[in-house]
């Protein structure tokens, strides 16, 4: 075996390894498309003045809506099944995040404090992407840091209109990283073998 052959040997190696903790089905199309998504909440609260929690709620759910099919594509095309155990990872880590978010939901409705709900999305967002970073490629926790520091500011700023805040957050950071993403070029493989290098 040559020095190169070996090189390339521990680089797949080293790749099995890393593929066995993290996931690498992310499409950036998701991340486009749940931009696009909030951008339509937002011009709906802005311009029809729909009820607040439908809208959001809508918009959530038509978002991860298309985040379980441009990633069942992509397990797809790289001849992976949807449901491995490295998605389930990802799964759970952001489970908490989300309960949390719904609890937190429920309770400022309640009380009457709905000016506080974005500043609580993106808080626990930015909280959950964090959480799914240790199983996912490095541009989840930036994109988590991001959502966590716009959280705060929007807390410290104080309330602002919803379809402003929430269309520049929800919808503009995530279509600047779905483009990022979709942009970036595609790992290649080891020669012979199928595995992504």
């Amino acid at each position: 075996m040559t020095g190169r052959e070996a090189e390339q040997t521990l680089s797949v190696i080293r790749t099995l390894m890393e593929r066995s903790t993290t996931y690498t089905n992310l499409s950036g199309h998701a991340g486009i498309a749940a931009g696009l998504l909030a951008l339509a909440g937002s011009a709906l609260r802005a311009f029809f003045g729909t009820p607040f929690l439908p809208t959001w709620l809508g918009v959530l759910a038509a978002a991860l809506a298309a985040t379980f099919l441009f990633t069942a594509r992509m397990a797809r095309q790289n001849g992976e099944p949807l449901w491995t155990r490295q998605s389930r990872t990802v799964f759970l880590s952001l489970m908490p995040a989300l309960a949390a978010t719904l609890v937190l939901t429920a309770v400022l409705t309640r009380i009457g404090q709905s000016a506080l709900l974005p500043g609580v999305w993106m808080l626990m967002w930015g909280v959950g992407a964090l959480a799914m970073s240790f199983f996912t490629p490095r541009v989840i926790s930036m994109l988590g840091l991001t959502f966590m520091a716009v959280g705060v500011a929007t807390f410290l700023i104080g309330p602002m209109p919803d379809a402003l805040c929430m269309g520049l957050t929800f919808g503009v950071i995530h279509l600047g990283y779905g483009i990022a993403l979709t942009l970036a070029p595609q790992p290649g493989y080891a020669p012979g073998t199928g595995v992504e290098l």
